[in-house]
């Protein structure tokens, strides 16, 4: 197990969390305490998640937490911007940053099924967030059901 601060998804998200904060800090009163604070909390949920998935023998549940608050954020930002509050060149770095998070967290997804002996549900390429989370846990409820 690497260092959660060695990752390539841990310095990504890591790089995203100093600049929302530095931006969501200058967002207008109106917004800064509610669209501000939730892209605050999210990004910071986001790291937590990836050092709790780089510590977990069982990582996909937290890899699934992952990718859902990338899309939470995702969300925000674009809110932020049609609300004219993040600029064009502020938000493609952002959603850049935030795709490439993803994609880091979709190949841990699959990397995570591989290791546990346990195909990949079809049904859950290219989903991401509560979707995936919640066929997780049928999952888990049915192999505890099993013992």
């Amino acid at each position: 197990m690497a260092r959660h601060e060695h990752l390539p998804i841990y310095k990504t998200t890591y790089d995203l969390l100093i600049a929302l904060m530095h931006t969501t800090k200058n967002f207008p009163r109106e917004f800064k305490f509610t669209l501000g604070e939730k892209i605050q909390n999210h990004i910071l949920e986001l790291l937590v998640d990836i050092y709790r998935a780089n510590s977990a023998k069982d990582k996909r549940a937290d890899i699934i937490s992952i990718l859902e608050h990338v899309q939470y954020l995702n969300l925000f930002m674009r809110i932020s911007f049609d609300l004219k509050i993040l600029t064009t060149e502020r938000y493609a770095v952002f959603i850049e940053q935030t795709g490439s998070i993803s994609k880091q967290a979709q190949g841990w997804l699959k990397n995570a099924f591989d290791t546990t002996n346990e195909p990949e549900p079809d049904s859950c390429q290219g989903i991401t967030g509560s979707a995936l989370l919640s066929r997780q846990r049928r999952l888990d409820i049915s192999s505890t059901k099993a013992l």
